[in-house]
């Protein structure tokens, strides 16, 4: 939808330079065109973003109460990021995208490769692009917030 959106923006400004460079109108050519510069130049710094940052893999470690609540909140980020479908694992959860894995949750285990309970508090280890590492912050922070 955006990238529609972006292309139909550069294609009448473009449109809107060419016509008013053939009326002999510079004003308004040169305007448009600026405009339509700007744009072009805005629109690949985005993408370079959304490519490069947004969708790079890391990685973070958190302690939950129980093994529900990080069930949950995979479960929220598979709906609001339409993911497909989350495979629950004995030492973690997975979460595809089509054939792609896209979050990778795994429980760290201590030395007997037992699950780690900490205080009463499983920690787990997430690796997931960092805009869904983000969403999975703040949801922590709803949940401590109850």
């Amino acid at each position: 939808m955006v990238k529609k959106i972006t292309l139909s923006t550069i294609t009448i400004l473009t449109i809107l330079t060419v016509f008013f460079l053939l009326q002999n109108n510079v004003k308004y050519a040169l305007t448009f065109g600026f405009l339509d510069l700007t744009i072009i130049v805005f629109a690949i710094l985005v993408w370079f973003n959304d490519k490069y940052y947004n969708e790079q893999m890391s990685e973070r470690i958190v302690s939950f109460p129980n093994k529900e609540m990080i069930k949950d909140i995979l479960q929220k980020q598979s709906n609001m990021l339409r993911f497909d479908r989350i495979e629950e694992l004995p030492d973690g959860f997975r979460v595809y995208k089509g054939k792609e894995l896209v979050i990778d949750a795994v429980f760290e285990k201590d030395e007997n490769g037992n699950i780690l309970n900490v205080g009463g508090r499983y920690v787990v280890k997430i690796k997931a692009p960092e805009y869904v590492l983000h969403n999975i912050d703040n949801e922590i922070w709803s949940h401590i917030g109850k």
